[in-house]
């Protein structure tokens, strides 16, 4: 255990890259990384987080004195990516249900009132802007935002300071994380997907065989009402859906994790 009191050189570069490698997965983790949550708070858990990892971490057999800028740039920077790469697959699993939300909003004819998502400070659909926000409540509920310290610990386990390494396997790995968010998007929203895609083909049968009928007047209406009815009778299944999906999460990263060890 290093004494936080005795401060030397050396525990001061080491409490650097602790510091660095917590502040990339405050950068990228939902929930931490979310605006609304404020800037200085974030600062002071990332500062709180890296002192409780500096108190109980072994001290390193690097010795920071002999290393010249360059290298330590490129330590800080390998801590940074280890960082980042840890709130990555949450990030991508909150984007998946945002995506869901879209299509589905589009597909009810919602796409053109937006509002501004809290998570990531962007516009989307109102109704991605709903599962993102039942996600996150559900996320909190669940304890899922532990996760990240625990995960964060468990990462000096397998990667020890300079111990990460740029390879081929861990950009094959991101990028079929990358790929499951459009099939993770299209299973969660496929319910309303299909029903709402098959109510728009109905009414465009109906918009063919009975001209006078004003398809917009009527079509609109149709598909945001039953689009609400299905997603209200749909809640309960997508909420476990969520649940499952965020029961894998953990599995992931600790496999992300194997793969930055090696």
């Amino acid at each position: 255990m290093t004494n936080i009191l005795a401060f030397n050189p050396e525990s001061y570069y080491f409490f650097f890259l602790i510091i660095i490698r917590v502040s990339g997965i405050f950068l990228t983790a939902p929930v931490l990384s979310s605006e609304n949550v404020p800037r200085m708070l974030r600062i002071y858990l990332a500062l709180l987080c890296a002192l409780i990892l500096f108190s109980v971490l072994p001290q390193t057999n690097i010795i920071f004195s002999t290393l010249n800028t360059v290298d330590y740039f490129l330590l800080a920077l390998k801590e940074l990516m280890i960082g980042l790469l840890l709130g990555v697959i949450p990030r991508i699993m909150f984007a998946a249900i945002d995506f869901a939300g879209t299509m589905t909003g589009f597909l009810m004819g919602l796409s053109i009132a937006n509002v501004v998502d809290p998570q990531t400070d962007v516009q989307v659909s109102i109704i991605a802007s709903l599962e993102g926000l039942l996600a996150t409540l559900l996320f909190i509920v669940i304890d899922g935002h532990h996760m990240f310290f625990e995960v964060l610990s468990y990462s000096y386990q397998e990667i020890p300071i300079g111990g990460f390494l740029f390879s081929g396997n861990k950009i094959d790995f991101l990028l079929r994380i990358t790929a499951d968010l459009f099939i993770i998007g299209l299973k969660l929203g496929a319910p309303l997907i299909v029903s709402l895609l098959l109510a728009n083909i109905i009414m465009g049968f109906m918009a063919r065989s009975i001209p006078q009928m004003n398809v917009f007047i009527v079509g609109f209406p149709f598909t945001i009402g039953l689009g609400l009815i299905f997603l209200i009778v749909g809640m309960p299944h997508l909420i476990r859906a969520m649940e499952q999906l965020f029961g894998k999460m953990g599995e992931q990263i600790i496999n992300l994790i194997q793969i930055m060890a090696k």
